[in-house]
């Protein structure tokens, strides 16, 4: 079974403080002293793939230079391969379809893969619409929200699955398919490796491919950014009894909203 797992690698945007996002709205945000990662949903997307022994696992990224710590890491974890897409003269963060484009541009150049595995999203675009893009562009069925996935009997097939917010499906689906990781799926983060398999690792090529060898990508420019204020309204309802101040909050707040 062939396998690639697609992994966002991203700087941790937690240590950035609110002058930095100011700033941001004039000149773009400087990341040079953050940490790079992966997000909870792409450690389970890479965990999922690698429960799945005797598979053939594959990376993909796209990204700079700075995401080949990240790599040799998930490579010291069975991955056998590893790639890496430059497209270092575009800005992707809020561009879907040019990421999907580009995953899609790299399985018609070596299509046996049967399984694409990613997360829903990345910390700064939140887009949640590659998955699904991916899976229109090749033609195959999408699946999201999986938590697990488990080998069938018959090598054409996978069991997946998924956690609505209903019940838990267990789907036997036909190869090849589109996975998407889901909420649930982040109780099963990313296993760490040990200091032989990373002296192992640190030995194996890096692969990179040019974003125009891939698909041809429409201009898309960033204007501007804005920090957005995520602060809440408060009163402070004084003077009398406890009881007093129940009923004004009742009366004046909670009563129109109905039971």
């Amino acid at each position: 079974m062939n396998i690639v797992v697609c992994v966002k690698v991203e700087p941790d945007l937690s240590m950035l403080s609110a002058s930095d996002w100011q700033a941001a709205e004039q000149k773009g945000i400087s990341y040079d002293f953050a940490r790079w990662q992966l997000s909870g949903f792409d450690q389970s997307a890479a965990d999922m793939a690698l429960s799945l022994t005797d598979a053939s696992l594959r990376l993909l990224t796209v990204g700079g230079e700075q995401t080949t710590p990240v790599l040799k890491t998930l490579l010291a974890l069975d991955f056998q391969r590893a790639v890496r897409i430059d497209a270092a003269a575009e800005d992707l963060r809020f561009h879907p379809e040019a990421i999907a484009a580009l995953i899609a541009g790299f399985h018609h150049q070596d299509e046996k893969t049967g399984v694409i595995i990613l997360g829903p999203q990345s910390s700064e675009g939140q887009n949640r619409q590659t998955g699904p893009l991916l899976a229109e562009m090749l033609g195959w069925p999408c699946i999201t929200q999986v938590c697990d996935i488990r080998r069938a009997e018959d090598p054409t097939l996978l069991r997946v699955v998924r956690k609505t917010q209903e019940a838990m499906q267990t789907l036997t689906v036909r190869l090849p398919v589109v996975l998407v990781a889901g909420q649930a799926a982040q109780d099963r983060l990313l296993r760490i490796p040990t200091l032989k398999q990373k002296l192992a690792a640190a030995r194996k090529p890096l692969d990179v491919l040019r974003a125009e060898s891939l698909a041809k990508l429409p201009p898309v420019q960033v204007v501007t950014l804005a920090l957005r204020n995520a602060r809440r309204g408060a009163m402070i309802i004084e003077g009398g009894s406890p009881a007093d101040k129940a009923l004004t909050l009742y009366t004046g707040y909670l009563k129109s909203r109905g039971n």
